[in-house]
């Protein structure tokens, strides 16, 4: 259970960071940069200490390839029209049942029915502390078609996700049947080229047909640096928030996310995982200004009871 909640933690800081580089460099560069650092040192360590291109590799490739490819660079489209909150919130609470059902389906991996209840404690108070940001959406008046695209992006994330735990613990568990124990750092990477390729491949078409018209730059170039809320400004340098993308997200959120699946199903995993839009909520505080509404405290309550009753009842 550790690996979920660090998996949670490290998901809540990934979507802040990532939207600071969207913001500079738009979501095609960015989900590029995140995966190319990514890449390079989960690389050598599988290369130097793990198991290489050994084992399930491509299974855990094809389950990159829909979780980190489609699915990410899904969330990452959906961040500008939604927000860090509201996108997250879409994404991870949507991705659970998607899952566990996967899992059901594909090779049996049911979750008991308190698990089922307990999880949905969890996702409960999920969206009751996030509320106010889907009103705050609407109330915006934001043009309702960039919404509408925003929630079907993080919607196909949350889909793209589910698929993608699925398949990555099916992998493990079919490694620890022939006794060859997964590595749990060789299997982010080996998710990881998969993802890697099919955004390299989405960032040549998209800078083949559209060049700097889709998902490139920002809306103008006069981004300026924003103060924290304990008045230090912050950087602008795409590459400083696109580390901390990678950082957070590919090499040490997902590198939790595979070493939870290894012993809890995938389901509970992303249930566990989906109180990251949670987690956010503070850190935009620390970045951006923004003062959690008191809702938020109601719902952090019900979420932490879940994950109380998760731990108590395995």
């Amino acid at each position: 259970m550790i690996g979920a909640l660090l998996t949670a933690f490290f998901f809540g800081v990934t979507p802040v960071v990532a939207g600071r580089a969207i913001a500079l460099i738009g979501f095609v560069r960015a989900n590029v940069i995140r995966l190319s650092l990514a890449l390079v040192i989960l690389g050598i360590w599988a290369f130097t200490f793990g198991q290489g291109l050994r084992g399930q590799a491509p299974l855990f490739m094809a389950a990159g390839a829909v979780g980190f490819g489609i699915g990410g660079l899904s969330l990452l489209a959906a961040l500008p029209r939604l927000g860090a909150p509201l996108a997250s919130l879409v994404e991870e609470t949507v991705a659970a049942p998607v899952a566990a059902v996967m899992a059901w389906l594909w090779y049996s991996d049911k979750l008991t029915t308190n698990q089922i209840a307990f999880c949905a404690v969890i996702l409960g108070g999920v969206v009751i502390g996030l509320l106010p940001y889907i009103r705050r959406t609407a109330v915006k008046g934001a043009a309702f078609r960039s919404v509408a695209l925003g929630i079907g992006l993080a919607l196909l994330a949350a889909t793209a996700q589910g698929i993608s735990l699925a398949a990555t613990r099916h992998g493990q568990q079919l490694m620890i049947h022939a006794k060859t124990p997964p590595d749990t750092l060789t299997v982010a990477f080996q998710r990881l080229i998969g993802g890697f390729l099919v955004a390299l491949a989405v960032y040549a078409v998209a800078r083949w047909a559209w060049r700097r018209k889709w998902g490139f730059a920002a809306a103008d170039g006069s981004i300026k640096a924003v103060v924290s809320s304990d008045g230090g400004k912050l950087t602008t340098r795409p590459l400083y928030w696109g580390s901390l993308n990678s950082l957070f997200g590919p090499i040490l959120g997902v590198s939790c996310t595979v070493w939870a699946l290894q012993s809890l199903p995938s389901g509970q995993v992303q249930s566990i995982a989906a109180v990251a839009p949670m987690v956010s909520v503070p850190f935009a505080l620390w970045l951006q200004g923004h003062k959690p509404p008191s809702v938020w405290y109601l719902g952090a309550a019900i979420a932490i009871a879940g994950l109380v009753l998760v731990y108590l009842n395995p």
